[in-house]
């Protein structure tokens, strides 16, 4: 006979647009140094001059993740970047320090891209980031694969390879199972 738990499973990810409902609102976001995790983030703001393909933003952005990373202990997995919003698999290795984290990259991101500091007059109408952050803790060896295959697939469909066929390019460069 299964056993009744007690206590309930809370959810592994937290933000973005599941801020939205009460059931997304109701927990604190989930952190975690034993795993990997899932990041996230997204601006529709990030189009034409401001876009992250752009060779100069994308140097950019990967100095400045490189730099953070460095600063606040966070191991960086694999980046993929879509044009307007930045997959990023990474690790922590204490939970205190992914706040400074966090407000570092993205203030440093949107300051990069934008050319608005705190003392320059702002070209944008509005906030820069459309949600709050997404993460997702990401336990296990076969959920950490297809993380890390679905990084590539988004870093392929940001130069313009369509999904279907990125998903095939990431297939294919997998050792085939053996059989007997």
């Amino acid at each position: 006979m299964k056993q009744i738990s007690l206590i309930k499973k809370q959810s592994l990810s937290y933000g973005g647009e599941l801020l939205k409902t009460r059931k997304g609102r109701a927990h604190g976001r989930p952190l975690d140094t034993k795993n990997t995790m899932h990041l996230i983030l997204r601006s529709t703001k990030a189009k034409g001059a401001f876009s992250f393909k752009k060779p100069e933003n994308e140097k950019a952005i990967r100095s400045i993740l490189k730099k953070f990373s460095h600063k606040y202990f966070v191991s960086i997995e694999s980046i993929g970047n879509t044009g307007n919003h930045l997959h990023l698999h990474i690790k922590l290795t204490k939970r205190q320090l992914y706040k400074a984290f966090i407000r570092a990259i993205t203030a440093a991101i949107m300051m990069a891209v934008t050319g608005v500091s705190r003392w320059s007059k702002s070209k944008l109408d509005g906030k820069f980031w459309d949600y709050r952050p997404f993460t997702r803790v990401v336990i296990g060896f076969r959920a950490y694969l297809s993380l890390k295959d679905y990084v590539q697939v988004n870093d392929l469909e940001g130069v313009g390879i369509d999904r279907l066929n990125a998903y095939l390019m990431v297939a294919r460069h997998k050792p085939r199972p053996r059989t007997c």
